[in-house]
């Protein structure tokens, strides 16, 4: 991981002076505490107090570390200025991040950049290890769909335009699960998500943006939707948006484009009400316990034929504070043992041709198709 990209990163987002007074109802109210005794594992007790939302009129800062990628803006120039001015203010960094570069350029196995494996496990390269079977994804047969995106180009081309923010790594990775989606699922299929541990919200704003008309509802622990909610209203400011005071005890009634759900909350929702769940990337970090309760939510809410989408770490301790110093108590995530539910109707199970590139952890992809 780059040195000077660790710690906190912060964003400043704009919204109106009506919705931040929302949002400030939000923080103050006694929902932005988690009274779970199981939402948080050492990993979210540690992460969750370095989450920050600072409202000032109709600015919002908002920074912190896991759950936080906020994409970056400005043109490349500016981005190269600003780190050198950062190098300049911050020598000490600067000096870790060149070493982290020579250590990254000498190291064994060499792992790709996302751009080039995104591009690579596209067009079928060999390095992305294109085998043709009916246990895996094609994406050969993917990338003849009109409305999949078979290159990083494409896709910062489409994301620049309608976000006004660069395609990061974490932005390609959303667009790399929405072209899984595509394979499997036809628009028509869905309208209302679900999207439990969704961070900051970038897959939430692909989906809605490129599936449109879709009902979005965010699950999440209050500290990280505070950082969501801005994020998705600058850019959506036209949508509806429901905040967790907001909504009412009887259910998610009404009409809404957003709705943000805090943990303590998950009981409001209604049976059968969603067409597709998914979790990217935290249910490598919870409890135990939590993840049971998630699978038991999404098998409940979830319709007859609907579909439950996650791609979490193979294994994953969800370590707190020091974990190289300290030992950590949390038992480690695997998503093997997750509590599937053995009638729901496997459609892709393998892990991900695109992660096994760009990182040494493998990643695990699941769809299903919910059998009640």
């Amino acid at each position: 991981m780059d040195p000077i990209r660790s710690g906190s990163m912060s964003s400043e987002l704009k919204v109106n002076y009506d919705f931040a007074k929302r949002l400030q109802v939000f923080i103050n109210s006694d929902l932005f505490a988690t009274h779970s005794q199981i939402a948080k594992s050492d990993y979210w007790k540690f992460h969750a107090d370095k989450l920050r939302t600072t409202i000032s009129d109709n600015t919002i800062y908002v920074e912190g570390c896991s759950g936080f990628y906020v994409p970056k803006r400005g043109a490349t120039i500016f981005r190269a200025a600003q780190k050198v001015r950062r190098a300049i203010l911050q020598p000490s960094k600067t000096v870790d991040w060149i070493v982290w570069q020579f250590i990254e350029r000498i190291s064994i196995p060499r792992l790709m950049s996302y751009e080039k494996a995104f591009d690579a496990v596209m067009s079928c390269a060999e390095v992305a290890d294109p085998d043709l079977s009916p246990f895996r994804v094609s994406h050969a047969k993917l990338a003849k769909h009109p409305k999949v995106f078979a290159s990083t180009a494409t896709i910062k081309k489409h994301y620049k335009n309608w976000s006004g923010y660069n395609a990061s790594a974490h932005i390609l990775t959303s667009y790399y699960y929405q072209n899984i989606l595509r394979g499997y699922i036809d628009e028509g299929q869905i309208s209302t998500v679900l999207e439990i541990g969704a961070g900051n919200g970038n897959f939430t704003s692909i989906l809605y943006h490129d599936w449109t008309p879709l009902k979005l509802i965010l699950v999440d622990l209050p500290e990280t939707l505070a950082v969501a909610i801005p994020f998705l209203h600058s850019l959506f400011p036209k949508a509806k948006f429901l905040m967790p005071h907001e909504v009412q005890d009887d259910g998610l009634s009404g009409k809404f484009d957003f709705a943000f759900i805090t943990v303590d909350q998950i009981e409001i929702l209604a049976d059968n009400f969603v067409d597709l769940a998914i979790n990217c990337h935290s249910f490598q970090e919870m409890t135990h316990a939590q993840i049971e309760v998630y699978f038991k939510l999404i098998q409940k809410v979830c319709r007859e034929s609907g579909f439950f989408f996650t791609a979490n770490r193979v294994e994953k301790i969800p370590c707190g504070i020091d974990a190289y110093t300290l030992e950590q108590s949390d038992p480690p995530n695997r998503f093997a043992e997750y509590p599937w539910n053995p009638k729901n109707e496997k459609l892709v199970y393998e892990v991900s041709r695109l992660h096994r590139l760009v990182q040494l952890d493998a990643v695990s992809i699941r769809l299903e198709r919910i059998c009640k």
